[in-house]
């Protein structure tokens, strides 16, 4: 089964890999043992994923059986742009 989950701001981040991870009924201690880091060090990262880097947070995703499609991102980012560009000429 296959689920496909739209996150759209940075701070639903932290929930978003939380419910990963308890999905698969892993622990932090568990993430951390695979990632060969302290479960606080991982605990630290789960409550403020957008402070990592971009290789770390696809790892942890990846770990998790977690699917990213670039190509999504791109588009979500071109349409965020595009939208963002229509308000600003709108406002002025």
């Amino acid at each position: 089964m296959v689920s496909t989950y739209l996150i759209q701001t940075l701070e639903s981040l932290p929930m978003f890999i939380k419910a990963f991870r308890r999905q698969k009924g892993v622990t932090q201690a568990d993430m951390a043992e695979k990632l060969g880091i302290s479960q606080q060090a991982y605990a630290r990262f789960e409550g403020n994923p957008q402070l990592a880097t971009l290789e770390r947070l696809f790892l942890v995703l990846r770990i998790l059986g977690v699917n990213i499609s670039l190509e999504q991102i791109i588009k979500n980012s071109k349409e965020a742009k595009t939208n963002m560009e229509s308000e600003s000429k709108e406002i002025w």
